[in-house]
């Protein structure tokens, strides 16, 4: 497939820190916890981040399962990542984003060991939030005043 455009809008409502992000007819409101102002409507960017991470892990493994001879009968995998908001909340001596992010495959398989390490290791080298996060895309940004 040649290179796909993949686009979410994202827009500020005006409760506290809600977001409704849209896309391909689609739409997911973020928000903070409580404990940071929000409404706690939803996930947190960070950890929506941490759920497209997880999110993605899981389908590629849903996707080559049969391909590696994977006879797969359940996939949960657990995404979680150290972060200090101390960085966010204007602390310059300390990281604004995570510092190290873990994950854990929790699977059922009729398969050997070694098969499920093949296949978490073929996992984790196709998923392309994780290639993202470890290999980051060149970001940019315009501004349109309105």
């Amino acid at each position: 497939m040649p290179n796909q455009l993949f686009k979410v809008t994202s827009t500020s409502l005006h409760e506290n820190y809600q977001v409704i992000n849209k896309a391909r007819g689609k739409s997911i409101v973020l928000d903070e916890p409580e404990a940071f102002g929000g409404t706690d409507i939803g996930l947190s960017p960070v950890e929506a981040l941490l759920a497209g991470l997880g999110s993605c892990k899981a389908i590629a493994g849903r996707m080559f399962a049969a391909k590696l001879g994977i006879k797969l009968h359940e996939l949960e995998i657990e995404v979680s990542g150290n972060l200090n908001t101390d960085g966010f909340l204007g602390d310059e001596n300390v990281k604004i984003g995570f510092t190290d992010i873990h994950a854990v495959y929790h699977i059922k398989a009729d398969n050997t060991e070694a098969e499920i390490s093949h296949f978490v290791e073929f996992v984790e080298s196709h998923c392309p939030v994780g290639d993202t996060l470890i290999n980051p895309a060149s970001i940019s940004f315009d501004t349109t005043i309105i």
